[in-house]
């Protein structure tokens, strides 16, 4: 845990002016909290920065340090399971294959198709909710090593997880498919979900969304203004002044569907969904008000609060509300997956 406040400290550090320590209002906010996540919050400093104008060295110095943080999360994987990695390319895209120890019965002829997080310029297809699924729930998970930004822009990094999904449906036309992101993942997940629908390609089995960051205009969502400074992770400035902006082309449509998925109409052949998200969470609303658009398109979906929960929680190792989070999402696929 130490090791992650560190290191999510200094990417932030780069980039900052002034630290903060997250709001715990009342002792009693907390009570009903596991003992690890309350150290969490109480321990972890997180830092506000005004975000002038980044340049090149800057962002990349930013990257270079979460990765190294997300390989010290892989070392860290390797110490707790038994599991393999391959570096592939498919659709001339680089992919991360990450095979467990064991499948897990009846998961044999199941695979996953994984996009990670890191605000569009960050990250790694290693990432710790890839491998903490694949396994505890026991099945090969393809996880896309898409393009970062501000070298590419959207909608480049949609694009390529289509063409590697397209390349998967062929490659397995009688596999069951799982597909999973986390944060940003989710946006470029659920657009490319979209897009692959509106091509009338076969849908995955079942979908499953980390505190997605499904609204890019973010205007409007209670969480995201009641929630910044509680998060421990995301920030309504950076949101707002780097991420978003790295990402998008400056006359984009914020409002558009494949830009911001909970503004889009579903139906009936999206693949059941299952979102998680946290009371702390930035994007809380964003969670909840796709779960209703979801719900409202006849869309068998699901909806996970975590007490307490921040952006992205749901892939800490040993803390029971991440724990219990997960355990309910393997639940949610063994109820579409089984009866296929």
């Amino acid at each position: 845990m130490k090791k992650l406040i560190v290191l999510s400290s200094m990417v932030m550090f780069l980039l900052s002016s002034c630290a903060y320590r997250v709001k715990i209002s009342d002792p009693k906010q907390i009570v009903h909290m596991s003992q690890q996540a309350q150290d969490s919050l109480r321990s972890f400093k997180y830092y506000r920065f005004p975000l002038i104008n980044l340049n090149d060295k800057q962002k990349l110095m930013a990257r270079e340090q979460w990765n190294a943080y997300e390989n010290w999360m892989l070392e860290d994987m390797h110490k707790r399971f038994e599991f393999t990695t391959k570096d592939t390319s498919i659709a001339n895209v680089k992919v991360a294959i990450i095979q467990p120890k064991n499948i897990q019965p009846g998961n044999e002829n199941t695979i996953g198709f994984h996009l990670h997080g890191g605000g569009f310029m960050m990250g790694t297809p290693y990432e710790r909710a890839a491998t903490l699924m694949a396994n505890e729930y026991g099945y090969t998970i393809y996880s896309v090593d898409y393009s970062l930004s501000p070298e590419v822009k959207y909608p480049v990094a949609i694009n390529e997880s289509l063409e590697v999904y397209k390349a998967l449906i062929r490659q397995f036309p009688n596999k069951k498919i799982v597909s999973s992101s986390i944060s940003a993942g989710g946006q470029i997940l659920q657009s490319m979900l979209l897009r692959a629908q509106s091509e009338n390609l076969r849908m995955p089995d079942a979908n499953v969304l980390f505190t997605p960051a499904l609204d890019l205009n973010f205007t409007g969502n209670d969480s995201y203004y009641f929630n910044d400074g509680r998060d421990v992770v995301a920030l309504k400035n950076s949101a707002d002044k780097l991420f978003k902006n790295l990402y998008l082309p400056e006359d984009v449509n914020l409002n558009e569907p494949l830009v911001s998925p909970v503004f889009a109409d579903y139906k009936n052949d999206f693949p059941p969904t299952i979102l998680s998200t946290g009371t702390r969470d930035l994007f809380l609303s964003i969670s909840v008000r796709t779960f209703w658009k979801l719900k409202e398109g006849g869309i068998n979906t699901e909806l996970l609060v975590g007490e307490g929960g921040w952006h992205a929680y749901q892939y800490y190792p040993e803390i029971p509300e991440a724990i219990a989070t997960r355990k309910a999402v393997y639940q949610f696929l063994d109820k579409h997956l089984k009866s296929l």
